[in-house]
């Protein structure tokens, strides 16, 4: 079947007045792009999938590391909706499609985008960016808070737009939804990013620009977080999650589960001295108060990892051709 092309996918629709919360959160992005008035790449992009019906994008489901595994998962997620599914034929449809994105034998078909009955499912591929100034990275927003829950049963499509957990599970792609002066501003000036040269092998810059091209919409998705500990000028990311609280956990239990068993795995059980420290440590982060705390002489931050997606006339960007080799080189933005 024909699908629809997207609308507005090249347009930012500012508006004077918007609800009282969206004019919150539009208001601190602006303090924070003059704070915190420089962008950088954070790491390799996020892939997952997308979803079509009529006129309607929404995230199937994020947070794979590559292509690749993006494909594993959409296989799952199809599965899943056969199970489910009314229609024989349709059904059928997903299950083959399944197979060959994650088959019992042999390789899996490098396919990015599949249209089975009345919905278009695409590989998406999402970028990842942190907002720094004066050496100092961005934090979490108040108005971050709330904003991953519980995921959805079904089809995972939710009705009302909103992520509901970190894989944004049913967000929906409305790059027309009204939006803040500091909102526009921001795609604005994601809109032609690109890396610096020499940062990244030249393929990597050429297809950026190709993307530029080609995907001009920009729309901006919930955030991640990240844990990161500070040794002078330099950082080091350590672990991450959907919220502040859940990567001050997995920070502490990071001390107390992952590298003890990390030891005995290397054949190097921790000493009794080591163990003792560890747990000092976790207490230590749990205790702590705030974004930014040092405990038993070392410091962390809890930083704030912004999401955006390119939109082209077709839809959002599916992956480029050197995502395939994303172990060879850093990623770009």
């Amino acid at each position: 079947m024909t699908f629809a092309l997207m609308r507005g996918y090249d347009h930012i629709n500012v508006v004077a007045r918007l609800d009282p919360v969206a004019a919150v959160r539009d208001r601190e992005l602006g303090e924070r792009i003059r704070r915190y008035p420089k962008i950088f790449p954070f790491g390799s992009p996020d892939f997952g999938h997308a979803v079509q019906r009529g006129r309607e994008w929404r995230i199937g489901a994020l947070g794979c590391d590559d292509p690749s595994a993006a494909r594993y998962g959409l296989a799952v997620d199809l599965r899943t909706a056969a199970a489910g599914e009314p229609d024989p034929a349709t059904a059928g449809a997903m299950r083959a499609a399944a197979a060959r994105l994650d088959p019992e034998e042999g390789e899996q078909l490098e396919k990015d985008e599949w249209e089975i009955g009345d919905r278009r499912y695409r590989i998406v591929r999402v970028e990842r960016f942190i907002h720094f100034g004066d050496r100092v990275l961005e934090p979490p927003r108040a108005t971050d808070a709330g904003l991953a829950g519980d995921g959805l049963a079904g089809d995972g499509l939710a009705g009302d737009g909103l992520a509901r957990d970190g894989l944004l599970r049913g967000h929906l792609i409305d790059p027309a939804a009204p939006c803040g002066q500091w909102e526009a501003q921001l795609r604005l000036n994601l809109a032609g990013f690109m890396p610096k040269p020499g940062s990244v092998p030249g393929i990597v810059r050429t297809e950026a620009r190709h993307a530029i091209r080609t995907h001009p919409g920009v729309v901006l998705l919930p955030p991640a977080f990240v844990a990161v500990e500070l040794d002078g000028d330099s950082w080091a990311p350590l672990t991450g999650g959907d919220d502040p609280d859940e990567v001050r956990d997995r920070l502490a239990r990071r001390f107390t589960g992952l590298l003890p068993r990390l030891r005995e795995f290397q054949g190097d059980p921790p000493s009794a001295a080591e163990l003792a420290e560890w747990e000092a440590m976790a207490a230590g982060i749990r205790a702590a108060s705030g974004h930014s705390f040092s405990v038993r002489g070392r410091e962390f931050r809890t930083v704030r990892v912004s999401r955006m997606l390119r939109l082209g006339r077709d839809g959002p960007e599916a992956p480029r051709p050197s995502d395939e080799q994303l172990d060879d080189h850093p990623a770009d933005a």
